[in-house]
């Protein structure tokens, strides 16, 4: 009887939280997505969108968690996702729209192709991703580097939003968290809810505090560990720039390739643009002349472009004082960029 009563509390519990977490747009927050049950989480939300809806893939640019990392406690109503949905929202009063973040810290070409071929049964309006030259670096084709989340290459969400990671003929336990997922609401979204309320894991949120209060004890020691840390950043950021390469044997460059193919067979309007550099930083990571063939590289590469398909180049209206580091922006910068981007987009959407 004790365990007929939990199971009926627990189906009770599973149809409110069904109902009540959608309606709330809970699953539409930005977090750090580190496992496929709190992806699907996110994708189903958007999966069941009635209205106009656009998703944004790609790094720790779309991600934006470095404002909150550099003192933006907003740091969320400030994303290149949320300030392209506040556009479009102004543009087209009355119209439902939901401009989802799928940004994942780390993002290369690899796991983009993942994440463009996860998405697309979900029928989005349009997709818009980034590109940065940093993603094409050799460093990235070594054994073990190629993925940041292996997970992805296995999972997959058809069109009715039928969950699988591929883990059924793995055995019993794989075959069952695929059901769970797919049947129970409350399993499906505690990957998402730790993720939302402890930034990943209890842990993390441990060490999060940590991290905290060792910041503070610099700041009141004099101690410039914030600024020792963006020099470090810089020095690994010019050791990947050396060895940027976009040559057809790169498995990066394979991946993009696959990607433009994918969008371009599913005639799916897509809006790419390159992550432009903080100006000031850029000639410290690569030469003028490098960076300036590089890029027409990168062009040839996307061209043509099918009437679905836009680019937009490195953006030379983002100043430098709208960076956070050589690469990540804050809110006036994804103020900016969005819109610049946001026109595109709008007439991206106009077309379908």
């Amino acid at each position: 009887m004790t365990v007929a009563a939990l199971i009926a509390i627990l189906a009770c519990l599973d149809v409110v939280l069904r109902m009540a977490a959608p309606a709330s747009g809970i699953f539409q927050t930005t977090i750090d997505v580190q496992s496929p049950a709190a992806l699907y989480a996110k994708l189903e939300e958007f999966r069941k969108f009635d209205g106009v809806k656009v998703a944004v893939l790609g790094d720790s640019l779309i991600f934006g968690r470095a404002m909150r990392d550099k003192g933006d406690t907003a740091w969320q109503a400030h994303t290149l996702s949320r300030q392209l949905q506040n556009w479009l929202a102004e543009k087209h009063p009355g119209q439902k729209v939901l401009v989802a973040n799928f940004g994942m810290n780390g993002t290369l070409p690899t796991d983009l192709e993942n994440l463009v071929r996860i998405v697309l049964p979900s029928k989005p309006d349009a997709i818009v991703f980034d590109l940065s030259l940093r993603s094409f670096s050799r460093d990235f084709d070594r054994e073990g580097e190629t993925r940041t989340r292996l997970w992805l290459d296995t999972l997959s969400v058809d069109s009715n939003g039928t969950y699988s990671t591929g883990k059924g003929a793995g055995g019993i336990a794989g075959w069952s968290h695929d059901a769970l997922v797919n049947w129970w609401f409350l399993y499906r979204s505690r990957d998402f809810l730790q993720a939302l309320w402890f930034d990943g894991s209890p842990f993390n949120f441990l060490a999060g505090l940590r991290d905290a209060a060792d910041k503070r004890l610099q700041r009141s020691t004099g101690a410039t560990g914030d600024d020792l840390g963006d020099v470090v950043l810089l020095m690994r950021a010019r050791a990947r720039y050396e060895k940027i390469d976009l040559a057809p044997d790169n498995p990066q460059r394979q991946a993009l390739d696959r990607i433009l193919r994918r969008v371009s067979e599913a005639k799916q309007p897509t809006l790419i643009f390159y992550a432009t550099e903080n100006p000031k930083v850029l000639p410290d990571l690569l030469p003028q002349q490098k960076f300036a063939e590089l890029q027409a590289q990168l062009v040839q590469i996307i061209s043509p472009q099918p009437p679905d398909r836009v680019y937009v180049g490195p953006l030379a209206t983002l100043p430098a004082s709208e960076f956070l580091d050589h690469v990540h922006l804050d809110k006036a910068g994804y103020a900016q960029l969005s819109a610049e981007l946001g026109p595109r987009l709008d007439a991206m959407l106009g077309r379908r």
